[in-house]
């Protein structure tokens, strides 16, 4: 029997002898032992707040240490990003100059600023404009149509990231897993994330190799049997090969499979992989959701249509640029809109399988040949004002969104989150608080209903 149940019937026989005539040490008896039960049961409750204080201390303390733990994480992780900025930067500025220098001088004429058709030249920017809006298009249509969420912000800046890795990394195409993460940060499905900038690079791939085949057919057709032609054969066949390759992985669970465990495997014995079979299967389970992503857009027509639609204005809009460069700058001779076009396709091919960013140094010798004799001695502003649409510029906006994210995105982007989740906890508890007064309220009313 514990000493509350104690108490309780001393008092029960206190009470039980009030009613008889007691003794001086009868009554004396008593309140000795309701004092020591008193005392007992202090001294228990004394015990018992000791030893919960002492279990919010030892959770106090540990959550003191996971509070220690998680501020070394964010210091470290707060340089990791801070050196990674400045890395940027720093590569941002190397390519640019080492571009500039390497630049022929022999076309370095000052062009007066009263010679600028500032008509066209607005028309070049407004090119760049619809790239840059047709590109962040397809990719919200991607994430709303997996997540139902409009989100154009996240649009623009994924696009961003990826154009800006890709611009500083060989082949140009080394900018979907910047994507991928970014989205993954931004609470996008992990599958989603991935399928996104893969499936982009596919329409993006198989869309250019469409236009860039027709434009060397038609090369060909005028004779054009230049040195530039057959770097742009070379281009075509690393292009059709690479688009081969990315449906293959796509759509073949088995050829995925065997790639997969090669290259874990090469990475286990690099010491690069702990674990094989926990990796492996990891990783496949993602390949199998971008699969079944890719498999999803193929049953879609109407996506399928649209983003082949949309990258197809995108090339063509790329490819106009060069048209309206020699419009707006005083040039030796004028072209036609066709000549330009074809002519510009066979320069991106023909720079797309050089293993150096953007395709640098043979875009600008290809560029010089082909259209040097249109702009004579104006040569030089228009390969600067074409590599500034078609490389520069993306090179300015990613560091501009990194920058952005560094110093106000990301904080901006945690409180949101955190916002939105305490949201949601309110308007859960605010459910929960409706659903128990209706259940009273509805047993109030049958016991009302019994006692009628």
């Amino acid at each position: 029997m514990d000493e509350k149940e104690n108490l309780q019937e001393i008092d029960a026989q206190i009470e039980m002898a009030d009613g008889k005539k007691q003794s001086f040490f009868s009554r004396l008896k008593w309140k000795r032992r309701r004092k020591k039960a008193e005392k007992i049961e202090k001294l228990q409750k004394e015990q018992l707040s000791e030893e919960e204080t002492k279990i919010i201390e030892e959770k106090l303390n540990e959550a003191k240490r996971e509070v220690s733990k998680s501020q070394e994480v964010t210091k470290k992780k707060k340089i990791r990003k801070s050196i990674f900025f400045v890395f940027n930067i720093l590569l941002v500025a190397g390519i640019l100059v080492w571009n500039i220098l390497a630049m022929d001088d022999d076309g370095l004429v000052a062009t007066a600023l009263l010679d600028i058709n500032f008509k066209y030249f607005l028309t070049v920017i407004g090119l760049l404009v619809a790239i840059v809006a047709i590109e962040t298009a397809s990719t919200h249509r991607m994430i709303y149509r997996k997540t139902f969420r409009s989100r154009w912000a996240l649009a623009y800046k994924s696009t961003a990231i990826c154009r800006h890795y890709d611009s500083v990394t060989p082949l140009s195409s080394g900018g979907q897993s910047f994507m991928a993460t970014y989205l993954r940060n931004r609470d996008v499905p992990t599958a989603t994330a991935i399928s996104i900038p893969f499936s982009q690079l596919l329409f993006r791939n198989m869309t250019w190799l469409f236009t860039t085949t027709v434009c060397m057919v038609i090369a060909f057709a005028k004779g054009m049997t230049t040195l530039v032609s057959t770097f742009s054969i070379i281009g075509f066949i690393i292009a059709l090969l690479f688009v081969g390759l990315i449906l293959t992985f796509s759509y073949s669970k088995k050829a995925a499979g065997k790639a997969v465990s090669m290259i874990v495997a090469m990475l286990a014995k690099l010491k690069l992989v702990k674990d094989f079979k926990r990796t492996y299967v990891k990783i496949m389970r993602l390949m199998g959701d971008y699969q079944l992503a890719m498999n999803e857009y193929r049953k879609a027509k109407f996506d399928l249509l649209l983003q082949f639609v949309l990258h197809i204005a995108k090339i063509v809009a790329l490819y106009s640029i060069p048209y309206f460069i020699h419009l707006t700058l005083p040039a030796v001779k004028t072209g036609t809109y066709g000549d330009f076009f074809v002519y510009t396709a066979m320069i991106d091919l023909a720079s797309s399988f050089i293993p150096l960013p953007g395709g640098t140094g043979l875009n600008e010798i290809t560029f010089a040949a082909i259209f040097g004799p249109f702009l004579g001695g104006s040569t030089f502003w228009g390969l600067l004002l074409w590599r500034s649409c078609s490389y520069y510029f993306y090179l300015v906006q990613g560091i501009s969104v990194i920058s952005y994210d560094t110093l106000y995105g990301n904080r901006k982007y945690n409180w949101v989150r955190r916002r939105i989740e305490l949201q949601k906890e309110s308007q859960e508890f605010r459910r929960v608080q409706i659903e128990n007064f209706r259940k009273e309220r509805n047993k109030r009313r049958i016991a009302q209903k019994k006692a009628k």
